[in-house]
């Protein structure tokens, strides 16, 4: 992930429901980097949760990336799926649907993503037979 010349930025804003954060990633030359944000959202009624989404790789070239969400209440486990954006917002994957209160989920890409831009980690709540945006964590690569 070349970014911009230098040393390492990283810039991050904390978020609430409906609002992304977004992490920027920069290395000098070739070497391989790595970026990870996380950001609060939820709701009262679906739980408040931390997302947080990691990219490692150098160039357009990914290695992986790691979505993870973890519920900040303490109360009950909530039927969850991680939902990942490639850049101009196309989505990239789902993972799997699961009832837990902390999620991790590491996929080796080994590829290249082709396009700058923001991608993102989306956290989805199940709750009374449907999805319900829980927050989103997203990475600037270019």
């Amino acid at each position: 992930m070349r970014l911009h010349s230098g040393a390492r930025r990283f810039l991050a804003a904390s978020i609430t429901a409906g609002v992304m954060t977004i992490a920027t990633l920069a290395t000098a030359g070739p070497a391989s980097a790595s970026a990870r944000v996380c950001g609060n959202g939820g709701s009262s009624s679906l739980g408040y949760w931390e997302v947080c989404y990691e990219i490692i790789g150098k160039g357009l070239y990914v290695d992986q990336v790691t979505g993870s969400a973890r519920r900040t209440d303490n109360n009950n486990a909530k039927s969850i799926h991680i939902q990942y954006i490639k850049a101009d917002g196309v989505h990239w994957k789902n993972g799997g649907q699961i009832t837990t209160n902390n999620l991790a989920e590491v996929s080796v890409l080994k590829g290249n993503v082709a396009k700058a831009g923001n991608y993102c980690a989306k956290l989805w709540i199940k709750s009374g037979g449907t999805q319900h945006y829980g927050g989103e964590a997203c990475i600037y690569v270019h």
